[in-house]
């Protein structure tokens, strides 16, 4: 009975610190990729595209780097919408489209947000 419970207090234990990690993993890759994006809408705002599009183009070495880890933590739809929202970003950056840029950036910062809310250490998600 004794070593039931020791191995189940160790199971538990165990569990919940790959949940804390993971948990660490997916925050810290999201608040990066947040200060990136959150440069590249400054720049671009201060007329300074160039630098803007380093930024962007920083964000995507991020995430590509990340992108395996994250690809067992956070939904592969999800993770998608990231790619799919900073490449259409970049396009607007080459065409010089401010606004559509901007509004790219916009719904980059919902779609974080959403990872950042669906994995997030909670009773109900740990189940």
């Amino acid at each position: 009975m004794k070593r039931t419970l020791i191995a189940m207090l160790a199971v538990l234990a165990a569990s919940l610190a790959l949940c804390w990690a993971s948990m660490r993993l997916l925050d810290d890759a999201v608040d990066a990729a947040q200060a990136l994006r959150s440069q590249a809408i400054l720049a671009e705002e201060e007329a300074r595209s160039g630098e803007a599009k380093t930024l962007l183009l920083r964000l995507v070495q991020h995430w590509t780097e990340h992108a395996p880890l994250l690809e067992m933590v956070a939904s592969h739809d999800v993770l998608s919408e990231v790619w799919t929202a900073v490449c259409e970003a970049q396009v607007c950056l080459e065409c010089g489209d401010r606004d559509d840029f901007l509004r790219l950036m916009s719904n980059l910062d919902g779609v974080l947000e959403r990872i950042r809310d669906a994995e997030a250490l909670r009773w109900s998600n740990l189940y």
